[in-house]
């Protein structure tokens, strides 16, 4: 991202202070305040990648979490309310309007909606409004630019120097087919070449889905086990139960050959839910890192939070 200071138009006169033009992931030359005391994340990966780097000026979290997602936070992140969310289907201009941000931030895929979205958003608001590309490969960078916006560029290098060196461990040679599913029954499954699946793709492993349109499709046990995965990864876990219980999950191979996998999601999904900088602990968890060793130091460093002996077995996966 473009990153440049420019002097307003009355910076002679008294109490007119800088503005920074920054060049968001769509193109769009956007001038926010140098000040600024409160930022609104448009959606919930905005959220998290905020809760990271400057909770202080996180006006809060747009949608509920539980209290037991709050509890693996830094207290600063963990108090927030709840705010309107603008990726969400509902026109929440004059709820935004009323929290007075400074600035809006976006954050995820680059799409035409979401350009769009976030083209509409300032022009009905008046508020500052930028959309950063969520990819994996550009969470360093990412961090880096709001750091630099929000005047956290300390924060903000410690997390992209952590963030380089997940997204740098060595792959392994294997490329197993995965199939990645949410939901308490597990049919809800991932379709491959979306930020869902994001991880697996950095990883060069196969996803396996059933056919059909959207992010998620919904599957039987009976399809599930024809596309034969080698690995199941579910995202709930009351499917931990299921498979254990259910005799149509225990004739799927991956089952029975021990790799279903249910994948941590307190405060947030390690694989996805949201799709933001929490993916790097299912990076570095997939590619074989000890997951209690990897969460200690990522919960501390990102979330500000050391991991109580009963956080740490909660995170098994």
């Amino acid at each position: 991202m473009l990153y440049r200071l420019v002097l307003c138009a009355g910076l002679l006169w008294p109490g007119v202070v800088l503005a920074a033009d920054v060049v968001d992931a769509t193109g769009r030359t956007v001038t926010v305040p140098d000040h600024i005391v409160g930022v609104l994340p448009a959606g919930p990966p905005a959220a998290v990648l905020l809760a990271a780097i400057a909770p202080d000026l996180m006006l809060g979290w747009p949608g509920p979490l539980s209290d037991q997602a709050r509890a693996y936070l830094d207290p600063s992140a963990a108090k927030l309310p709840v705010v309107p969310r603008l990726t969400g289907r509902e026109d929440v201009t004059a709820k935004v309007q009323a929290l007075h941000p400074d600035l809006i931030l976006d954050y995820g895929t680059i799409s035409p909606r979401y350009a769009d979205l976030a083209r509409t958003t300032q022009q009905h608001t008046g508020i500052p409004t930028i959309l950063l590309d969520g990819a994996l490969p550009e969470i360093p960078a990412v961090l880096r630019s709001v750091g630099k916006i929000l005047h956290r560029e300390a924060r903000a290098e410690t997390l992209a120097t952590l963030a380089e060196a997940i997204l740098a461990l060595p792959l392994g040679q294997d490329h197993p087919h995965v199939l990645y599913a949410r939901g308490p029954d597990g049919l809800a499954v991932a379709a491959p070449g979306t930020d869902v699946t994001e991880v697996f793709a950095h990883l060069g492993w196969q996803v396996v889905a059933p056919g059909g349109e959207g992010t998620f499709r919904f599957a039987t046990v009976d399809e599930i086990r024809t596309l034969d995965p080698d690995i199941v990864i579910f995202a709930d876990p009351a499917m931990r139960e299921g498979v254990m219980h259910d005799p149509a999950w225990r004739s799927v191979r991956a089952v029975q050959s021990g790799h279903a996998l249910i994948s941590p999601a307190m405060p947030f999904g390690w694989v996805e839910e949201p799709p933001s900088i929490n993916r790097l602990l299912g990076l570095a968890w997939l590619e074989g890192r000890d997951p209690v060793t990897i969460a200690s130091l990522f919960y501390a460093v990102v979330y500000g939070h050391a991991l109580t002996p009963a956080q740490l077995d909660s995170v098994k996966p």
